[in-house]
């Protein structure tokens, strides 16, 4: 069997793309969100993307660097939400 390499950026694809599940790393697809380590980061709107733009980790900047670059982004939000 062989292994599949993937990178931050393809994972997030596969979110904003519409897949419902999912784990890569510290970060997974429950549903219509995207989830890193416990916190909600993203969530799948009718029309693109909501994103979580509360300050957090340096990787969690990256990935939502990565969100807003990669995907449409139709609405924001500045949240706590623990998974």
């Amino acid at each position: 069997m062989g292994c599949i390499f993937m990178s931050n950026k393809e994972f997030v694809k596969k979110f904003a793309q519409g897949a419902t599940t999912g784990k890569y790393s510290n970060l997974r697809i429950d549903g219509n969100k995207l989830i890193n380590y416990w916190t909600v980061i993203a969530e799948r709107v009718e029309g693109g993307i909501r994103l979580n733009e509360r300050k957090y980790s340096r990787s969690t900047s990256a990935i939502q660097s990565l969100i807003r670059n990669n995907c449409n982004v139709v609405d924001t939000f500045i949240g706590a939400s623990i998974y």
